[in-house]
């Protein structure tokens, strides 16, 4: 990492160019703030360039040769995550792909299961994410588990499961615990607007409304995008705090050690 924090834009970029000059695989430069300039050159010596914001300042990322592009607009879940997969095992470490996407929880997908496919996010947009490959992570030794994964899989048609799903996560958030929700196949149905409304038990809230509680006490609650566009739903039909995910964000949760995961 080269840091030209502080240095005008014009001495930034002779710097920069005598670099590229030399012809480095890749270069990371730690500016202010963008240079246009400095992307002026990334054109003038073929390279590929990517930025991301970090806490001082911003990163750009210049990396030798052609960047592979892959475009998933239109491929239903799983498919990003496993097109995806398959581009990145077959790359070197620092070799990176533009994967462009016109479905944004796709593109949520990806940042979250990034690790996973041994990768880093370089640069994301509302319509691409730019993955660099790193080497494969080392096992994390966990020596407790501090957070909540919870599975529900039957929806309305079982109450019991449903209310247990949000009393039990309500009780864990209670107790200090990170709680995500996972609902898949029927369990979607829980997070569909209005579709909670009409399930009450004698001894406990309106479902919806326990719901609510939950997600208030900073719940998670994502929704197997497979599952909800086989009943037709999508985020304009969620509640409020339910947001879409597809198998890799699932996949990502459960390898994840520092997770406890209960299912109902």
């Amino acid at each position: 990492m080269i840091s030209l924090k502080g240095i005008n834009p014009y001495a930034a970029a002779v710097i920069t160019e005598n670099i590229l000059k030399n012809g480095p695989e890749k270069l990371n430069i730690l500016l202010d703030a963008d240079i246009r300039e400095i992307r002026d050159l990334a054109d003038k010596y073929g390279v590929n360039i990517s930025s991301r914001k970090v806490e001082d300042g911003l990163v750009l990322t210049m990396t030798a040769g052609e960047m592979e592009e892959i475009d998933v607009t239109g491929e239903t879940c799983p498919g990003p995550v496993i097109t995806v997969g398959e581009k990145l095992s077959s790359l070197k470490k620092g070799q990176m792909i533009k994967v462009k996407s016109g479905n944004r929880d796709t593109l949520d997908d990806l940042e979250v299961s990034a690790a996973e496919m041994n990768a880093v996010v370089v640069e994301k947009s509302d319509d691409y994410i730019i993955l660099e490959k790193t080497e494969k992570k080392d096992p994390v030794e966990i020596t407790g588990r501090d957070r909540v994964l919870v599975v529900q899989s039957n929806g309305t048609a079982n109450a019991e499961r449903a209310y247990a799903t949000f009393i039990f996560s309500k009780a864990a958030r209670s107790m200090g615990k990170e709680v995500i929700i996972f609902l898949l196949m029927d369990g979607v149905s829980l997070a569909r607007k209005g579709g909670a409304s009409n399930v009450k038990h004698p001894a406990f809230p309106r479902l919806d409304e326990l719901m609510r509680e939950v997600i208030d006490m900073g719940v998670q609650i994502y929704v197997c995008e497979m599952s909800a566009q086989f009943r037709g739903i999508d985020d304009s039909a969620l509640e409020d705090g339910c947001k879409i995910a597809g198998a890799a964000t699932f996949i990502t949760l459960l390898s994840d050690p520092r997770y406890a995961v209960v299912n109902f």
